[in-house]
């Protein structure tokens, strides 16, 4: 599993760096604790339940996972630990939403706060709240 930026897909990898950039800005250091994924990768993932999708978009260089630094200091690198209730996600979702992004703090089975996710053209976005600024950012309407 890659944490680079540079595995990111080109049209995905500026929009990641200016969630990160923003999380700073914000005074929120995150880390970076995936970007890219191998199929073998993907399907241990699964097995061990962190991922209930067979192909992921981090397989594509679609997606970012990140987490709020002082998190990840306190519960480590497993997600499944981490506290999910922290205020810092809602920040993050915020921030990552603002840009156009999908986040995984919206679903809710299974919850992941740290996942954003490129839309392409012609994605499902029922996920994506009509009062998000993600809704807005691709032009979507009622």
């Amino acid at each position: 599993m890659s944490r680079a930026l540079d595995d990111l897909d080109p049209r995905f990898k500026p929009v990641a760096c200016e969630l990160v950039a923003r999380a700073s800005e914000h005074l929120l250091p995150v880390l970076i604790t995936f970007t890219s994924r191998t199929a073998a990768e993907q399907a241990v993932a699964v097995a061990t339940g962190a991922s209930r999708v067979a192909h992921s978009k981090h397989q594509d260089g679609l997606a970012i996972d990140i987490c709020p630094y002082d998190i990840y200091q306190l519960h480590g690198p497993d997600k499944l630990k981490w506290d999910t209730h922290d205020p810092s996600w809602a920040r993050l979702g915020s921030l990552g939403e603002a840009l156009g992004l999908r986040w995984g703090g919206r679903w809710h089975d299974p919850l992941d706060p740290g996942h954003f996710e490129w839309l392409l053209d012609g994605e499902h976005y029922k996920d994506i709240p009509i009062t998000s600024a993600a809704f807005a950012v691709h032009g979507l309407s009622v």
